[in-house]
């Protein structure tokens, strides 16, 4: 029978009975089905699969085809294969997203299959996690300030610009995964909006600014328009960086 046609038979059959009869074929013949299926039968099967299909499966996809096939599904389908595989076949997947991603493919996830993969990712990148987390908190609530945002065009860090009470102004997001905001991070904020002409710079922070952080906030003499730096967690109401963006306008 035809490739195409036995491609066809597969996708008109139920999942797991699918791969029942795909692994019944020579190995030769598998490859040649699997090299002319489209991502979401793929997708289908592997979900439906008992676990020792699903690793027979598995053995006859590289890495590089399964994340090209992960690539092109839905979201909601693409968490629901990840948290079907094994954690040695999940892990390559879960390192080639960005974090922005890869939060919400594990958003996407029950809890008990979230947290076996999140077992399996880098120190590194679970701090990465916690950025992205933190700055989504920060972004929701200024949201329900009433704050209209959008991120810094062709800036690849955390800053938005927010126009509040007919005026815009800058917003750093610095996460801090241990220790104190470091003046670094608040140079970097300066230097960014110096040339965007806002009208203040609000630095939100979940860590305490060192005291060089707060006079670099606090000198007249370094950056350009006012600026000011937060302490906020998920926790804090949203009174607080409305009021920050308040005391900014004057």
């Amino acid at each position: 029978m035809p490739t195409e046609h036995v491609v066809t038979m597969l996708t008109a059959s139920p999942p797991q009975r699918a791969v029942g009869v795909l692994l019944a074929m020579p190995r030769d013949r598998i490859d040649a089905l699997l090299a002319a299926m489209d991502g979401r039968l793929i997708a289908k099967m592997l979900i439906a699969a008992e676990p020792e299909r699903r690793a027979a499966l598995l053995h006859h996809l590289d890495d590089a085809r399964l994340a090209a096939e992960l690539a092109l599904l839905p979201l909601v389908e693409a968490a629901a294969v990840l948290a079907a595989l094994p954690a040695e076949r999940a892990r390559p997947q879960l390192e080639r997203v960005t974090s922005e991603n890869l939060a919400m493919l594990l958003d996407a996830m029950p809890g008990p299959q979230r947290r076996r993969l999140v077992d399996v990712l880098e120190p590194m990148r679970l701090a990465d996690l916690r950025r992205v987390a933190y700055e989504k908190s920060v972004i929701e609530s200024l949201r329900r300030t009433a704050a209209g945002l959008h991120w810094v065009p062709d800036d690849h860090g955390s800053n938005l610009l927010a126009g509040v009470l007919h005026r815009l102004f800058g917003v750093s997001l610095c996460y801090v995964d241990s220790g104190p905001l470091r003046s670094t991070a608040v140079v970097a904020a300066q230097r960014v909006f110096a040339g965007q002409q806002v009208h203040g710079l609000l630095i939100v922070t979940n860590a305490v600014p060192s005291v060089r952080a707060v006079e670099l906030v606090t000198d007249p003499r370094y950056g350009g328009a006012p600026a000011l730096v937060v302490s906020w967690d998920a926790d804090d109401n949203d009174g607080v960086l409305a009021r920050a963006l308040v005391r900014l306008a004057g």
